[in-house]
Formats: C-alpha cells, sequence, structure tokens
C-alpha cells in the first residue's frame, strides 16, 4: 500500500504575518502547520514559507480562495500581502509528518517553564514546570515569538507580585498561556476563545497538563465574563487591543496587570498611547523578532 497522500497548501507571507496565516489555515481545517526555518542566532528573515496540510480530497480550489480572501483582508495590517499567491499541490504523508515534528523541539523558558509537544519524553527530574502542548490544530506551542516573551512575562510577573487570585486569557488558541498562568499558581483561570476548535484544543490540553479544574475554557464574551480580574492576558492584534482598551480597563481590578502581545514593534507606541496615564503605567517592554510584548499597570486610583 502508498503511502498516504495529502493536500499541501502554501504561501510565502512577511514574516509579521505568519501568526495570522498559521492560525487561519488551522481554522480552515489543516492537520498541521510548517513555517520555514532560519538559524536561531541570525535576523528572522523578511518573508517566510507557512505551510498547512488537508486532506487530499479537499477541495484545493475552494481552499486557495479562502486563503487568498483572507490574505486581502488583513492586509491593512499587513500591506504587503496583497502580492501573496498560495499554491498548492498533492505529495505523500512521510514527506512532511516528520519533518513538521523538528518545527516543535523542547523549548526551556525563563527560569521555570519547559514546553513540549506530545511526542517528547517528560524529563524525569528537572525543576522546570512541564507544560504539554499540541501544536496540530490550534496557535500557541511557545515558539513564535508573541508567545514566548507572553510566557517570560507571565513567570516574572508571579515571581514579583505573587500569582494573582483570577485571570483572564483572550483569545487563548491552544490554552497555552492559560495552562501556564495555573501551573505558576493561579487558582482560577478564564480563557476565552471565538473559534471552537481552539477551543476544544485548549480543553484537551489543560486535561493533559492537570490544570482542568483550575482553567475554565470558554467562549463567553467580554461582558459575560466574571469581572473584575487581577491579570489580563491578551494576544492579539494591535488594533483589537486597542479598540478593547476600554472594555480591559473596567475588567481589570485596581492595580491589576494588563499584559498584551500581538504587537508589531513599529506599532508599540500607538498601543502606548492608548494605555497611557492616568490610568495606565508601563512596567515592562519585551520584544524579540520584531514584536513586542507590554505589561501595563491599572492605577490604584
Amino acid at each position: 500500500m502508498g503511502a498516504e497522500q495529502w493536500l499541501r497548501v502554501a504561501v510565502s507571507v512577511p514574516t509579521e504575518a505568519v501568526e495570522a496565516v498559521s492560525y487561519f489555515l488551522v481554522e480552515l481545517g489543516s492537520s498541521g502547520i510548517a513555517e520555514e526555518e532560519w538559524k536561531p542566532d541570525t535576523p528572522p528573515p523578511a518573508w517566510t514559507i507557512v505551510q498547512g496540510f488537508f486532506p487530499s480530497d479537499r477541495d484545493s480550489g475552494a481552499l486557495l480562495a479562502s486563503l487568498t480572501n483572507y490574505l486581502r483582508r488583513i492586509a491593512t495590517e499587513y500591506p504587503a500581502l496583497v502580492t501573496c499567491v498560495p499554491e498548492c499541490e498533492i505529495i505523500a504523508s512521510d514527506a512532511w509528518q516528520e519533518h513538521w515534528k523538528t518545527h516543535f523541539p523542547p523549548l526551556p523558558v525563563g527560569q521555570r517553564l519547559l514546553i513540549l509537544p506530545p511526542w517528547e519524553v517528560r524529563p524525569v527530574q528537572s525543576r522546570r514546570e512541564v507544560i504539554e502542548i499540541n501544536p496540530s490544530m490550534a496557535f500557541g506551542t511557545g515558539h513564535h515569538a508573541t508567545t514566548y516573551t507572553c510566557l517570560e512575562a507571565l513567570e516574572a510577573l508571579c515571581d514579583t507580585y505573587g500569582p494573582p487570585a483570577r485571570a483572564l486569557d483572550l483569545g487563548t488558541g491552544s490554552g497555552i498561556l492559560a495552562i501556564t498562568l495555573a501551573k505558576l499558581g493561579v487558582p482560577s483561570v478564564w480563557a476565552t476563545d471565538i473559534d471552537p476548535t481552539a477551543r476544544e484544543e485548549a480543553q484537551k490540553n489543560t486535561l493533559v497538563n492537570g490544570v482542568a479544574t483550575a482553567v475554565h475554557i470558554s467562549a463567553a464574551s467580554l461582558n459575560e465574563l466574571p469581572a473584575p480580574f487581577q491579570l489580563v492576558v491578551a494576544n492579539l492584534f494591535a488594533s483589537t487591543l486597542i479598540a478593547l482598551r476600554p472594555a480591559l480597563t473596567q475588567m481589570l481590578t485596581r492595580s491589576g496587570h494588563a499584559l498584551l502581545s500581538g504587537i508589531q514593534s513599529d506599532q508599540a507606541e500607538s498601543v502606548l498611547q492608548a494605555f497611557c496615564a492616568p490610568d495606565w503605567t508601563l512596567v515592562e517592554h519585551r520584544s524579540k523578532d520584531d514584536w513586542t510584548t507590554l505589561v501595563l499597570h491599572r492605577a490604584s486610583d
């Protein structure tokens, strides 16, 4: 019997758009995502090839049309996307499955965290909190700069101020940030996402990591959540964060913290202008691969 066949969809996009395009491919039903690699000690390239893998009987024309339309829609955030043309081909499964796994090696983060995919053996002796994440169906493995710096910032916040009593993770994806909060000692974490596939995968990941009782996966809208929260985490587009500023201000307790990410470095100033005094104070600014994560403190008065 020959190798199983898959439909490979690939598109070269500006590197800052990789997260958004990868997530959309997952929404379309991709069984895995692969990104073009570059050496970790070198600057990221301007363009990166993103690949999604679908059952071979999927309608390739419909997939290409959906992806092309999506690229045009988010070109307001990434103007270079108007020139991107996705392509597809039929390949054998053994041409990508093992290669895909090489994109998700074990990832130590900060001083206390270790992100592992399910095919890696858990270390017998480790002082790090192991967080097992299946990267195949929802965005958030820790390897992207936005998620990585969020993980670092969460560890630093909990070490400095202690775990908050209740936290909110907006747009949870795989659930990695909510799970991390629970592992760092937060007793109640609400994790929301509008994508049912993401919520399903996040729920699976909370069970695997033994934190399902602490993490509440939800499709609730902002006004339905049990505010206030001592910490709100939002790894979203800069424009979305700015639009959410009034809601986030009301949802956060006085003297609480907001961790905002998904911000391209050249958009960080716009976000800071929205989250400004007297309501907000910048606590920390983290940058990696042209992405920025901001930690903000809400004023007590």
